[in-house]
């Protein structure tokens, strides 16, 4: 049990835009990947149309 105080913490598995920041000293986007923009952009508008249909419904 003792030895598991000694050891130093694991490093993370995605460590590797914390060890870019700490290299070049600025900070790395994050990006979605495209597929991921594309997905949330086809929910946007499935609910503005499902609004749509909704408002229109009650009228």
């Amino acid at each position: 049990m003792a030895e598991e105080a000694d050891t130093p913490p694991a490093e993370p598995a995605t460590g590797a835009p914390e060890a870019a920041v700490e290299r070049t000293g600025e900070p790395v986007l994050r990006i979605l990947p495209l597929g991921s923009g594309m997905v949330l952009i086809g929910l946007g508008l499935g609910l503005a149309f499902v609004g749509l249909r909704v408002r229109r419904g009650r009228g």
